[in-house]
């Protein structure tokens, strides 16, 4: 067998689970003619869901279940992907519109999570993440005023009243409660969004897929 690092000759050095070992001759290094990944059943994938929606991070969940991370990782996004993003007929409702920051990989690089929920039942209808921009936030605005909306509630950013008509826009004092106080419960169940703690986002695709999970999951 050659060394699959430095490509000189190994010899034989015992076995292990059943599959023979070997060591190279010239770096040393040990290695398997053949490898074997276990597969993971379909209780953690429910367990995964649960504990991401509970706010346990990467690392907890990895833990708990005695997996690595990279594998909660790839569970999260397999997961999210067979999320699909619902589809809405209502027309006629209510909707409050909001962002949150947040940081993803260090405290230089700001992120947003920029979304709107239905006034009377809390159901998030569309979220992007990213900067906030005026082009990120039109991508949550046109998503609500597809749906015909009564009226459109938001804080005093100035990007609104460029993007929403003035007739069915409206801000005041507390016509945001409901989205604030979904904001506060967001960084209470969800650890990476958390303030002043260690626990971050290392990027935006993880941030979109444990979301997704937790809204649509």
């Amino acid at each position: 067998m050659k060394c699959r690092y430095c490509q000189n000759s190994c010899v034989k050095s015992g076995i292990r689970k059943g599959i023979q070992r070997y060591r190279c001759k010239f770096c040393r290094k040990y290695q398997q003619d053949r490898y074997s990944k276990p597969r993971i059943p379909q209780e953690k994938y429910d367990w995964v869901l649960k504990l991401n929606n509970e706010g346990c991070g990467i690392s907890s969940i990895g833990r708990l279940l005695q997996i690595t991370k990279s594998s909660v990782q790839r569970l999260i996004e397999r997961i999210a992907s067979k999320i699909e993003w619902p589809v809405y007929q209502e027309i006629g409702q209510c909707y409050e519109l909001d962002e949150l920051r947040t940081y993803c990989g260090n405290k230089r690089n700001e992120c947003w999570l920029m979304y709107g929920i239905h006034k009377q039942n809390g159901t998030v209808m569309k979220m992007v993440i990213g900067k906030r921009t005026k082009d990120n936030i039109k991508q949550v605005t046109d998503s609500i005023l597809v749906l015909a909306p009564k009226r459109i509630y938001t804080d005093g950013l100035n990007s609104y009243p460029v993007l929403l008509p003035k007739a069915k826009h409206h801000v005041f004092k507390y016509c945001t409660n409901k989205i604030e106080r979904f904001n506060l419960t967001l960084r209470t169940h969800l650890k990476r969004l958390s303030r002043k703690t260690l626990c971050y986002t290392k990027s935006e695709r993880a941030l979109e897929n444990c979301l997704k999970i937790y809204f649509f999951g």
